[in-house]
C-alpha cells in the first residue's frame, strides 16, 4: 500500500550557533514558545530541505558545508557532507553584503533509531562549517510525514 504524507512542517534550532572551519552540532528541534509553527521532527519522515540564515559573512564566495546527524556528537550521519550539493556558496541579502544563507535539498527518508547513543525521538543534529565563521541565526529543516 501506498502511503502518503499527511504532515508537514519544519524544525529549527533554539538559539544562534557560531560556525567555522571545523564542525560545530547544532540540536533542530521545535521552538512553541518563540516559533509556534515549528515542530519535533517525526520519527519516521522524509527529510525535504534545510535553509540557513546568516550573518557575519565576509565575501561573496563564502561557503558552508554540512550533513545530518542521528546524534548530539555528530558520530552517526545521516547525510553526507561529500555527496554533491553537500556545500554551498553563500548567497548574500538584497540588504546588506555581511547577511545572507544558504539553501540544501536532502531528499532523504529518516527513521528515529533508539539504538543509537546520545539521539534523542524529535531532534536531529545538524554539522555545519563554513570557509570563515559565521552565525547561524536560524536554520528551518523542511519535512515531510
Amino acid at each position: 500500500m501506498i502511503q502518503q504524507f499527511t504532515k508537514y512542517g519544519y524544525s529549527c534550532i533554539a538559539s544562534t550557533a557560531n560556525i567555522t572551519s571545523s564542525y560545530s552540532v547544532v540540536a533542530l528541534t521545535n521552538l512553541p514558545n518563540a516559533n509556534k509553527k515549528s515542530a519535533v521532527v517525526p520519527d519516521d519522515c522524509f527529510l525535504e530541505s534545510i535553509e540557513l540564515q546568516l550573518s557575519g559573512i565576509d565575501a561573496t564566495s563564502d561557503t558552508v558545508t554540512i550533513f545530518l546527524a542521528r546524534d548530539s556528537a555528530g558520530l552517526i550521519p545521516i547525510t553526507s557532507d561529500e555527496l554533491s550539493g553537500a556545500s554551498q556558496t553563500v548567497t548574500t541579502s538584497v540588504g546588506g553584503a555581511t547577511t545572507g544563507g544558504v539553501s540544501f535539498t536532502i531528499g532523504k527518508d529518516y527513521h528515529f533509531d533508539t539504538t543509537v547513543t546520545n539521539a534523542t525521538s524529535g531532534t536531529l543534529y545538524l554539522c555545519a562549517k563554513s570557509s570563515a565563521t559565521h552565525t547561524i541565526e536560524k536554520a528551518w529543516l523542511n519535512w515531510r510525514a
